[in-house]
């Protein structure tokens, strides 16, 4: 079978598995590949990382209630596009509706999500909380959303570019990740004047951590740069917002003086009006007068 398969296979129980029996069938399963001389295989096995309580709460929505999921994503590409029509000039009551929709979506779901891992004995602190901002990151950010697609989160997310959500901290480097921050340290230990036939007999005993170290770096990496991505989205959108409403602040005052102008002038004509009727008032007698 090929690598890319029995890691595929692997991946996909694995991320289906309660926490707590994460990390033993995954070193058991990469022991079993590392027998069958998939050693490849072997290492992105072992690189893999253990889902937090609420990710792995995400992860169990993703396969159960896929349509559920697939209704709020619909919902958050719906806000995204009222967003930009507002941002155009378009009517907000659209942009209202959308957005009611998308945190009902969230609110039902994020419950129902809780729930769910609450009875299979899986607590976490603020479990609510995270469920709910993942599935707003996701409604927000496509990149979140292919992720929360493929049911094998890692950790949660805060909502990057959403309507008064921030950025939230960096992920947090896994341990699997540690020998890359040592691996500098072993090579320079190496004396230049080393035989090469030497550090070539020590290379294969570096290479297996290598490996897992490279895997997971490379996901950390691939995480942080969406991250980094999304920020800079979301700074371009507060930034669009910030001058639609500037230019909404300039139309408003300069509505408002037209319209003082005009209530002064109403006003004047009032007067005039009311001047010129007490003036035919009394002509009017007169002539009544004059007739009689």
């Amino acid at each position: 079978m090929a690598e890319s398969k029995l890691v595929e296979q692997a991946t996909e129980k694995l991320y289906g598995l309660p926490p707590g029996d994460f990390t033993r069938a995954r070193d058991e399963r990469a022991k079993e590949l590392r027998r069958d001389g998939e050693r490849d295989a072997a290492s992105a096995v072992k690189a893999l990382r253990k889902p937090t309580v609420a990710a792995w709460a995400l992860n169990q929505l993703t396969r159960r209630r896929r349509k559920d999921l697939d209704a709020l994503l619909s919902a958050g590409e719906e806000l995204r596009a009222a967003q930009e029509e507002l941002l155009a000039g378009g009517d907000r009551s659209g942009f209202q509706k959308a957005a009611t929709r998308e945190r009902t979506l969230v609110a039902r779901l994020a419950a129902d999500t809780a729930t769910m891992a609450t009875e299979a004995g899986e607590r976490s602190g603020g479990l609510l909380e995270k469920v709910a901002d993942t599935l707003h990151a996701a409604a927000l950010d496509e990149d979140t959303a292919t992720e929360l697609r493929t049911g094998r989160l890692v950790r949660e997310r805060e909502a990057i570019g959403g309507f008064g959500t921030t950025a939230g901290p960096p992920p947090a480097t896994d341990r699997a990740a540690a020998p890359s921050s040592k691996a500098p340290k072993k090579r320079s230990a190496v004396s230049p004047k080393t035989p090469k036939r030497r550090s070539a007999k020590r290379a294969p005993k570096r290479s297996q951590p290598d490996r897992q170290a490279l895997t997971a770096a490379r996901t950390d990496e691939r995480h942080a740069r969406r991250e980094v991505e999304a920020a800079e989205r979301a700074v371009r959108n507060a930034q669009g917002r910030a001058e639609a409403a500037e230019a909404h602040a300039r139309e408003a005052t300069e509505r408002a003086r037209t319209t003082a102008e005009r209530l002064k002038d109403a006003k004047r004509a009032q007067a005039a009006a009311r001047k010129a009727h007490t003036r035919a008032e009394r002509s009017l007698a007169k002539a009544e007068d004059a007739a009689s």
